[in-house]
C-alpha cells in the first residue's frame, strides 16, 4: 500500500517481508484480546529474597519483587 512499514513490537518478529502482523518470539506471548501492536511478554522471574516466619498460629512470607516482571 501507500503506507510505510512499521517496526514490530518488542519480543515479536515477522515471518516475511511486508507481513501485516508480527508473531511473538519463542517463549513470549500475547493474550488473545491484546492488540497486534502490543509487545509480547513472558512469565516473570522468581521473587527475590524470600523469607518465611512461622509461629504457633501463622506463617508470614516476605519477598522482594522479581528481577524481570
Amino acid at each position: 500500500g501507500d503506507e510505510g512499514c512499521i517496526h514490530c513490537p518488542i519480543n515479536s518478529r515477522t515471518t516475511s517481508e511486508g507481513a501485516t502482523n508480527c508473531v511473538c518470539r519463542n517463549g513470549y506471548y500475547r493474550a488473545d484480546a491484546d492488540p497486534v501492536d502490543m509487545p509480547c511478554t513472558t512469565i516473570p522471574s522468581a521473587p527475590q529474597a524470600v523469607i518465611s516466619s512461622v509461629n504457633e498460629t501463622s506463617l508470614m512470607l516476605e519477598w522482594s519483587p522479581p528481577r524481570d516482571s
